[in-house]
């Protein structure tokens, strides 16, 4: 083989291994971004997307790319890499149908413990329906290791979790589960006998009107997601202060209760914000237990700022079923940072206002206010956010958008067409400077340079994504964290 040697005119300097460039991608509305790292991309997905009908794409676009991502992370990854963040975002940060759809597709997949981990992965009985219905919709077949770690779940269950999700009407319901998967216990036999008894649910109560909101209170019959989703139904009946202080009020701020829930801290906000009763003694309680939810917040060392997104597009509702906006839900990581302390706030649309609150102002006072545009514009520009903050020094920077910035020569501000040049110039004027980009979008593209090694996407619906920040600011990742962290 002849072995071309390089000419003198060569550069005798460059290297075989050189640093890859980060793929520029435009957002949305035309302005200039970053093409996401794949890994990156598919864990915003899962931790935070419900894949319904956002601002700039439908839900059947979302469902697409989060498939094709998976398939990407399976290959690069490994399945059981995949399968521990299905399990993390499931059990941990509550996230439902996305976690389904990848424990589906693992189901072709082989791994170590395949068995294992669809025992594991099942944190109540319809979680196995929905995963049976997504490999469906995916065109798979139902492999035994699934079959069997799905009747190790079945045989534990007790008389009341079968009862309870009967998940009648559903395409499998209780019945068709058990003909399938086969699990052995003496409960399961007398579910298929009709012996057990109905199960006692405040559902079963309320819809068969054998019970009120007050007995079910008063007896602790419901979970702590009931509780707060029903505060109107319970505040409409016969109830008074007295009774609100005595009964309601300690069950709402039950820490045991918040954490066994899963709770996230804007689906409590949600529940105040819903209150028809403007009841002091429970919008205190909703207060507290929005500070708990947010309790196991690490104590971010230095000052931090948190730049949230005020822009038209964050309007957008947080999934099909929810009455709250991307921006609300946004707003709770800065109401989280409030009660963490050191932190300054920002809200920018294509211009950028400062927010200041006093120490004895609530979250719900912080999420409203943040979440009031204050003439900041609707269009998406952090430029004049960075311009607000150009003359304090802070260890990291919090920016919370969809990320969908917009073309700069509608910008007021900007000699660039770059949002990370403003962070490159803050960063040279005040030293090293970590910035994490809460993606609340789940776009193809970021405002941050993936290559930049201080810059990190992130995002969670609840205060695992705080020690995520813990973990990466003493030199970890997020794969990193998933391997080290969680297992089945």
């Amino acid at each position: 083989m002849k072995v071309f040697l390089p000419r003198e005119s060569d550069n005798y300097m460059s290297k075989f291994n050189e640093k890859v460039k980060p793929e520029r991608s435009m957002s949305y509305e035309g302005g200039k971004n970053y093409k996401k790292d794949v890994l990156e991309d598919w864990m915003n997905f899962l931790f935070s997307s419900k894949m319904d009908d956002g601002f700039y794409e439908n839900a059947a676009t979302q469902q697409t790319r989060f498939i094709e991502l998976t398939n990407l992370v399976i290959d690069k990854y490994g399945a059981e890499f995949a399968g521990k963040c299905a399990m993390f975002a499931r059990n941990q940060l509550g996230m439902r149908s996305v976690s389904h759809l990848v424990a589906a597709m693992l189901n072709g997949q082989s791994f170590e413990r395949k068995r294992d981990f669809y025992k594991a992965f099942c944190h109540r009985p319809d979680d196995m329906s929905e995963i049976f219905a997504a490999v469906d919709m995916i065109g798979g077949k139902r492999s035994h290791a699934m079959i069997r770690g799905f009747a190790d779940y079945m045989s534990c269950l007790s008389e009341y979790n079968l009862m309870k999700y009967q998940m009648k009407g559903k395409r499998y319901n209780m019945y068709d589960l058990i003909n399938i998967i086969h699990p052995k216990s003496d409960v399961v036999d007398g579910y298929m006998n009709g012996k057990l008894e109905a199960a006692d649910t405040w559902e079963v109560n309320i819809s068969t009107g054998n019970d009120s909101w007050k007995n079910m209170v008063e007896g602790n019959r419901l979970g702590y997601l009931a509780l707060i989703r029903n505060l109107n139904n319970i505040l409409s009946e016969d109830v008074d202060d007295e009774w609100i202080k005595r009964n309601l009020v300690d069950q709402l701020i039950n820490e045991v209760s918040i954490k066994k829930s899963l709770v996230f801290p804007y689906q409590i906000y949600t529940a105040y914000r819903n209150l028809k009763v403007q009841n002091f003694a429970v919008i205190t309680a909703l207060d507290t237990a929005f500070r708990i939810a947010c309790g196991n917040m690490p104590k971010l060392e230095g000052n931090s700022v948190i730049m949230l997104d005020v822009s038209g597009s964050m309007e957008d509702r947080y999934g099909n079923k929810s009455n709250l906006t991307i921006k609300e839900v946004g707003a709770c990581y800065a109401a989280a940072l409030y009660i963490n302390g050191n932190c300054d706030f920002v809200k920018f649309g294509n211009d950028a206002k400062s927010a200041t609150f006093k120490k004895a102002c609530g979250p719900f006072q912080v999420i409203r206010e943040m979440c009031e545009n204050d003439n900041c514009g609707y269009g998406t520009d952090i430029a004049p956010a960075f311009r607000l903050i150009r003359d304090k020094k802070y260890d990291r920077i919090f920016i919370v958008s969809d990320m969908q910035v917009m073309e700069k020569r509608f910008s007021w501000w900007g000699n660039s067409n770059d949002d990370m040049e403003k962070y490159n110039d803050y960063c040279a004027a005040h030293g090293r400077t970590i910035l994490y980009s809460f993606d609340l979008g789940n776009y193809t593209s970021q405002i941050a340079n993936p290559n930049n090694p201080d810059v990190h996407l992130m995002t969670a619906m609840n205060d695992n994504v705080f020690k995520m920040l813990e973990y990466v600011e003493n030199g970890g990742n997020l794969y990193d964290y998933i391997n080290d962290n969680y297992h089945f």
